[in-house]
């Protein structure tokens, strides 16, 4: 099959991260039969499994934010069980401090300065004075990235010591980086309306469900991807992994997606090259699913692209340890914490108590056996090394118990070099703008095509679920 031979399918999706497979999935249950490529070697993209100790885990993304109900509902519709974590306050790690954070917060804002959780962290005098910042009448339009909204309103301290260590551990980036409407939506609006950032805060956090401000699948995040595949497939989709497209062009009322074989490429942070077999697909529907940057060379020819230089990702690297460690036994940090920039006494920026954080890990453990993941990278630092040593080092630190290599069992190094990388407001502002041309196209006549993704729905799972469903309705 070449170009000047295509197939003719129903509809094509273009990336086989977790948005693809969502919309792969949506095209069978609308009846459809697509075809999905993607050009690595798996699917799931950011949401992957692997083993320790011979438990399976999450090595990628292990959960979705519970603000919106569409991740769970889907959940039930695969028949997938849905886990909260166990309960228990988040810490943050400082050099001259370790305190557990306010739990009526969002990444970090308090809702109620006077929370004792807030004056332990920031102290009596510090907490007045940002209560007093909060107290001063409300500006026409609040700054649109984090950074600046929580320095203008609550001062720099409630940046630094909550907001900080929270937004840089959660999305990788400094506060000032990222898109308020985009890592907490409708959080600028609650200011507006109540006069004050901590009571958006709590109106905010009163609109959400209560518990737990995540959610997994019981049994490992990994199971969505892989069960959104399987059941596709079984309908009729048609998966082809080591394929990527590498032309799309209008050709009649219709879509001539040009995909070839792939191979690995010298950077692994980029997409392969897809320097294999060609084959051509011709569709009425066409869903691009991949990276930003895939995505808007295929677009180019159909929309105008050009935009802002996005911002990097962080280069991400976890250190995975399966311990026997019973003083682990009481979860002396709770699920986690987070470490502060700045911090010398660790280089991790993160510690996630896995088998304490989610009960179905927990059970598959046996007595007094503890998985932990350390974390490192920040945005704008360069690679770190990574060692079972120095993640063992960090982590005695971190929990306050003395942990040695003869307690590891086994352990595993993971690298997602480029990933999350955050939206500023103007990045926000020029894939708002992708969509509404697209959307002129599709009323023209002349489309049938979206995009979704995690880049191009907002902020993580929550948002790119019922992105990804929304657009297949509108195009069958």
């Amino acid at each position: 099959m070449n170009i000047s031979d295509p197939q003719h399918v129903d509809a094509v999706v273009i990336g086989g991260g977790m948005a693809g497979l969502v919309a792969a999935w949506q095209f069978t249950q609308e009846g459809l039969h697509p075809v999905l490529v993607e050009s690595r070697g798996y699917t799931g993209g950011l949401i992957a499994r692997s083993t320790l100790a011979g438990i399976s885990y999450d090595i990628g993304a292990e959960g979705w934010a519970v603000r919106l109900p569409d991740t769970a509902e889907l959940a039930t519709e695969l028949g997938l069980t849905v886990e909260k974590p166990t309960i228990a306050p988040s810490w943050v790690y400082f050099d001259d401090a370790c305190f557990a954070m306010p739990d009526n917060a969002i990444l970090g804002i308090p809702a109620n300065l006077s929370d004792p959780a807030v004056i332990i962290a920031l102290g009596a005098e510090e907490a007045a004075r940002a209560a007093e910042l909060d107290r001063a009448p409300m500006p026409e339009d609040l700054p649109r990235d984090l950074g600046t909204l929580v320095a203008s309103r609550m001062g720099s301290e409630v940046l630094r010591r909550l907001v900080t260590p929270i937004a840089g551990g959660i999305h990788a980036a400094d506060p000032h980086l990222l898109s308020v409407d985009v890592v907490s939506p409708g959080l600028r609006a609650a200011a507006q309306a109540t006069g004050s950032l901590a009571a958006g805060v709590a109106l905010c956090r009163s609109r959400m469900p209560a518990g737990p401000a995540v959610a997994s699948v019981a049994g490992g995040m990994f199971i969505m991807p892989a069960e959104l595949r399987r059941q596709a497939e079984q309908a009729g989709a048609t998966t082809m992994t080591r394929v990527g497209a590498r032309g799309l062009t209008r050709h009649g009322d219709q879509w001539l997606v040009e995909t070839a074989g792939t191979s690995r490429n010298p950077d692994p942070s980029l997409p392969p090259v897809t320097d294999g077999e060609i084959r051509s697909f011709l569709t009425p529907r066409v869903v691009v699913a991949c990276s930003a940057g895939p995505a808007t060379k295929l677009l180019s020819n159909v929309i105008d692209t050009v935009g802002p230089e996005l911002a990097p990702g962080a280069p991400i690297g976890h250190v995975n340890l399966a311990l026997q460690a019973p003083a682990l036994d009481s979860s002396p940090r709770g699920n986690g914490m987070l470490v502060a920039p700045g911090t010398t006494t660790v280089t991790a920026k993160a510690l996630t108590h896995m088998s304490a954080k989610w009960p179905s890990l927990r059970e598959s453990c046996p007595e007094g056996l503890h998985l932990l993941r350390v974390s490192y990278g920040r945005s704008g630092e360069a690679n770190v090394a990574l060692s079972v040593d120095q993640a063992l080092t960090d982590a005695s630190v971190l929990l306050g118990v003395d942990l040695s290599a003869e307690q590891v069992v086994d352990s595993q190094i993971i690298h997602w070099t480029g990933s999350l990388a955050p939206t500023t407001p103007q990045a926000r502002a020029w894939r708002d703008g992708l969509h509404r041309q697209l959307e002129v196209l599709n009323q023209s006549g002349q489309g049938r095509i979206g995009l979704v993704g995690s880049w191009a729905s907002g902020s993580g799972i929550a948002a790119l679920v019922p992105q990804a469903r929304r657009t297949v309705r509108q195009l069958v």
